[in-house]
This record gives structure tokens, sequence and C-alpha cells, in this order.
């Protein structure tokens, strides 16, 4: 599998492999794919657009918006958090909170949810905007912290996590794991299941932990992970994990997409993929983006290879959200919503948001999809047939 050397990043020690990936940028990006006229069978329209203020230059810093029954949260690069009207995009509250953002927002009933770059945490109210704690974890924090019953999980890029009690921000447990010396720099948001929480490692591991304490339930590992050199090593599990009960499913990168017994964390299929981008179940389908910017359906019975849309090269796509209809969306980098069929992969629809590049995965409620680009502009983007 070729690797995409812009997108490693060094984590401990080897500095000169660090400025070799790196240095002048890397190598300059592949033109995305020309799109080709379709015939839709969807039709998509934008119900509303906001400016949520300044955008992220960082390939890592993926902002995406949390959206509630009446609200829609956002936050911008430079701390800015906004409260949205859900029906019409209009301002319900601002706060400052004056730090260098780099984990989109979360949240529950009540509270939002969003960390920084310096590993600082904050509980915010969702009715008023205002700070109930902050709570500092060991490093900087890319995935958005997630909300358990009475605890929210949060991801430390130094190979951490935390489970932090909800109402004072109180550290309950820590599990840390070994960071691989090359990683792919990005983080996919834990999971919280009934009893514990999901947790895609950077050795490609998906592990299992206990709610009260933060022990090991257990772990399984995606591909094989073999390779002669550290970047035919790399299997970093950076995408969410999907669940759809009695299963989990999660995709690593130079590994598979598999589907996991969530009792035993016993692996019951795989296939082979390479995915970073993320992945979206139907009840038929496990729906993956690949590192190359073509989507691919597996059979979610057996992992059998159904069909792939492989026109969107170089596109830089999302990964995909599955609709209540028969088809699923990605986002590219040049604003554009792609609606697949989930029959055959053909094109039903397609949308220019106007919100530039997206790359945080898109948010999808009551069949409306909101989506924050990197120009710092928000998208209610309506569905209907």
């Amino acid at each position: 599998m070729i690797a995409r050397y812009s997108r490693l990043t060094v984590v401990t020690g080897a500095a000169v492999l660090l400025f070799q990936l790196t240095a002048c940028g890397g190598p300059p990006r592949a033109k995305p794919a020309p799109l080709t006229d379709i015939t839709s069978s969807q039709s998509a329209s934008v119900e509303w657009r906001v400016d949520a203020g300044a955008s992220s230059k960082r390939d890592a810093v993926k902002l995406s918006p949390y959206v509630s029954d009446d609200s829609v949260f956002a936050i911008d690069a430079d701390g800015k958090l906004t409260s949205f009207n859900r029906s019409n995009g209009s301002v319900q509250w601002a706060v400052e909170l004056n730090r260098n953002i780099t984990s989109g927002v979360s949240g529950d009933d009540d509270n939002i949810y969003v960390a920084s770059g310096n590993g600082e945490v904050f509980a915010i109210s969702q009715s008023i905007g205002g700070t109930l704690w902050t709570s500092d974890v060991s490093s900087e924090v890319i995935a958005a912290p997630v909300a358990g019953p009475d605890y929210i999980v949060v991801r430390s890029l130094d190979g951490k996590v935390y489970a932090l009690e909800k109402s004072t921000g109180e550290r309950r447990w820590i599990y840390t794991y070994s960071v691989p010396a090359l990683s792919i720099h990005g983080n996919g948001r834990p999971t919280v299941v009934a009893d514990g929480v999901l947790v895609g490692l950077d050795n490609g591991k998906l592990v299992a932990l206990r709610a009260a304490d933060g022990r090991v339930f257990w772990e399984v590992t995606l591909g094989d992970n073999a390779g002669r050199s550290e970047v035919e090593k790399l299997s970093d599990l950076d995408a969410d994990i999907q669940i759809l009960e009695p299963y989990i499913y999660a995709v690593n990168y130079q590994g598979s997409v598999a589907q996991v017994d969530a009792s035993q964390g016993r692996s019951v299929w795989s296939s082979p993929v390479s995915s970073v981008a993320g992945l979206a179940v139907t009840d038929q389908l496990v729906v993956v983006t690949d590192e190359f910017d073509a989507v691919h359906a597996f059979n979610r019975a057996d992992g059998e290879p159904l069909w792939s849309q492989e026109s969107l090269a170089n596109r830089r796509l999302t990964g995909p959200i599955a609709t209540d209809s028969d088809f699923i969306v990605v986002g590219d980098v040049e604003g554009y919503l792609h609606l697949i069929s989930t029959a055959d992969g053909s094109f039903v629809g397609r949308l220019q948001t106007g919100v530039g590049a997206i790359a945080g995965r898109p948010v999808l409620r009551d069949e409306t999809i909101y989506t924050q680009g990197r120009s710092g502009k928000i998208a209610a983007v309506g569905v209907s047939r």
C-alpha cells in the first residue's frame, strides 16, 4: 500500500525523517479529479449558511459542529464558540474562550465540551454559554471530547485517554498506551458504550475500557501490522468507530475494515482497505472512504466487497455518513457534498455548499446535513426526493 507521506508526523524522535516528510510543505498535492455531469434523483439545497469565525489551516484540525434538538454549536480556531438557531442559523449567543482550538465540539443534553491545543478541556452551558469548569490533560487534543452518562472522555495526542467527571472536570481515571515512533497525525474520537469506552489506537488496535476504572476489557488488532520499514508498519486507527449492535465496526490505515463482536472483542470478519477518513454502517452495508478517495461498500453480513466509486480521486473526501434514505454522503476539498447510492455506488445528487474545503465529517440530523468548512462557514443542507 502506498503511503501518503504528506499526512505523516513523527511523534517521538526521528527528527531527520520528520524533516524529510514535511520540509517545504511536503510533496505537492495532486489536483482533484474533475467532476462529471450526473443525473440527480435526490434534491439537496442550502437552507442557511453562516460564518462561524476563523478557520484552521492545519490538516489535522477538522472542526465539525454539534447539533442538538434546537441549536447548532460551532467553534472557530481562535476559540469563539457560537450557538446558532437550528431552523434559520441566527446567532443565539457567542463566547470567546481565547484559546487555540484543535478539536471540534461535542455535547449532551445540557452542555458543550471542547478542548484546546494546550490540553485544556472546557464544559460550557448550552443555554447561556457560561463556562462550568475547565480541566487540564497532558497534551494537545485534536479529537472532540465525548460525553458519557456521568463522565466525559478526552484523548490527548501523547497516548493518554482520560475520563473526567461530568459535574466537576475532576479526573476519574487515565489509560496510557505506547505511541509508535512514526504515526499519522490524527486521532479518532473515543466511543462511549453501555459499560465502557472504545478507543482506536495508533498501533492499529481497538481497545475496550471499563467505564468505572479504565481497565482493559479486551483488545483486538486490525490488520497484521506487517512491513519492513516504519512507514510500511503504519496502522493507525484514526477513523471514528461505528456501532450497530451487537457489532462494532472499525477501519485503520494500511489495514482493514472489520466487524468485531462487542462482547468478546473478537473479529468476526475483516476486509483489506486503508482509511483514515472513516466509515458508515447501514442495515446492509459498511461503507468506507479509503486513503485514495475511493468509496467502497462491503456486505455487512460477511465483509464481501459489493461496489466501489472511484471517480472522486484526490478530492480529499470526508468519511461517509449514512442517511435514512438509500444513499450516503461525503464532503470534499472544494466544498461539495456528494450523494451516493447504497445500491450500486452511483451518484444520485451533488451540491456545492459554499463553505470551502470540508475536512470534518458532516453531521446528519433529521434529514438535514450540517457541515463546517475551512473557510469558517457552516451550512445546513436539506435533502429530499
